[in-house]
């Protein structure tokens, strides 16, 4: 039976084997190569790392998108520095731009996907409420844009209690 562990399983593999074929195909004696298939550089660069960065976002669940998405702009940023070492190949900050716009386009529908959830989920609640109801957040902070549109919350840093027992505590009280 077919299992979302299977399908993290297979995606790193499926990433693995993608970042070395990049690499080498990025690295190797082969420049011209994606003229083969009808690609520009430019595009060949933004599909690679889009699909990277695509591959990657199933291989790791429980990370930050963010976190990925830098990590797979650093890797091509690794490769165009490493491309200064290589006799057939040159650096270029096109190259790094074409990366960054394919890493940023899977980026970008990650987060509509998102909102479209969130859509489904809590349609009628205003921004400010959802993030008031993010247990990675709470009502302890808000995103700029919505601070500054809702008002703080009620309750000052002096207000809170300091200690996470005292805060677990008057959030659930004991019942008699």
């Amino acid at each position: 039976m077919l299992t979302p562990n299977h399908v993290v399983t297979t995606a790193r593999a499926v990433l693995v084997v993608g970042a070395l074929t990049a690499a080498v195909l990025m690295l190797g004696p082969w420049p011209g190569l994606e003229q083969v298939f009808g690609l520009s550089d430019k595009a060949a660069h933004a599909l690679a790392f889009g699909g990277l960065v695509a591959v990657s976002f199933l291989a790791f669940p429980r990370m930050r998108r963010n976190d990925l998405a830098i990590a797979a702009i650093l890797l091509g940023a690794s490769v165009e520095v490493a491309q200064l070492f290589t006799a057939d190949r040159s650096a270029s900050i096109g190259d790094l731009l074409a990366d960054t716009a394919g890493v940023s386009v899977v980026y970008l529908a990650s987060h509509i996907e998102a909102l479209r959830a969130m859509a489904r989920q809590r349609g009628a609640a205003t921004f400010a409420e959802i993030a008031a109801q993010d247990r990675r957040h709470g009502a302890r902070r808000l995103a700029p844009v919505i601070s500054a549109v809702v008002p703080a919350p009620a309750e000052t840093e002096a207000e809170r209690p300091a200690s996470f027992a005292s805060r677990a505590a008057r959030r659930f009280p004991r019942r008699a």
